[in-house]
């Protein structure tokens, strides 16, 4: 069954209609040539999930009858993680999106840091980027049947992220931040987590370096910043490889790979 998302304010529930516009009407009609009559799948992006019949094809849209409708979570229910990832070169970032999306990602925050070789000239370039890799999520999270699109954050430089760290908005933050680097010879990650209360953080981020990984500097300030630094084994792994490593034994530590 075919998976869309849908603009929470384009489902009526009361009168069992929903309303799909955008490019997905154009992959209905044009790609997919679904018929009238068949059933698919949608979702609010909050959560809901919902059986409907195409009723409507119309150029700019389709519409839908409610069959039937769940809250149905392919999300964890433990805590959200965020990927912090260093802008990677090429189609490498592309895959870092989709891939982690389809693990279960809660948010991407791209970073600029002393290694990334891709540099943005203007904001608006920035802004081009970050649309992108966002449409990318969308359609990983489509694939993949999540509940929820996770959100692709404007490219950021690393000096600024530590800096609203060291100054948040929000007084009670309790955030678990990880930072993946090479030479920790300290306590590898799965260890770090059995050893951390996880019941007292909110939220988890995951640092993962460009290609080059993290300067020795920006180790330094990531650790005054309260960042801890974790490793991943005696392998050097790729910068799209790192990310999906560490989301994974975080997940397995959640017990998030567990639910049903």
């Amino acid at each position: 069954m075919h998976h869309f998302f849908a603009s929470p304010e384009n489902i009526h529930e009361s009168e069992k209609h929903i309303d799909l516009l955008g490019p997905d009407v154009h992959h209905i009609r044009k790609v997919l040539r679904l018929s009238l009559g068949e059933l698919v799948s949608i979702s609010d992006g909050q959560g809901h999930q919902y059986q409907a019949r195409v009723e409507e094809i119309e150029p700019q849209r389709v519409g839908l009858t409610i069959m039937s409708s769940r809250i149905k979570q392919h999300e964890s229910a433990m805590r959200p993680v965020t990927l912090v990832q260093g802008i990677a070169k090429g189609s490498r970032m592309d895959w870092v999106v989709q891939k982690t999306t389809e693990m279960g990602i809660a948010a991407i925050q791209p970073v600029g840091t002393k290694f990334t070789v891709v540099k943005f000239e203007s904001q608006g370039d920035a802004e081009k980027k970050q649309k992108r890799w966002q449409k990318i999520a969308e359609e990983a999270s489509k694939q993949s049947k999540r509940t929820t699109i996770p959100r692709v954050e404007t490219p950021a430089l690393f000096k600024d992220l530590l800096e609203k760290i060291k100054h948040p908005e929000d007084q009670k933050d309790r955030t678990l931040r990880l930072l993946a680097y090479e030479r920790e010879e300290g306590q590898h990650l799965s260890e770090q987590l059995k050893q951390e209360k996880l019941a007292a953080f909110d939220r988890i981020e995951i640092w993962i370096g460009p290609e080059g990984g993290f300067s020795t500097d920006e180790v330094a300030a990531a650790k005054a910043a309260g960042i801890q630094t974790v490793g991943l084994g005696p392998r050097i792994l790729r910068t799209e490889t790192a990310g999906l490593v560490l989301l994974t034994v975080v997940l397995y530590e959640m017990g998030a790979l567990e639910e049903t």
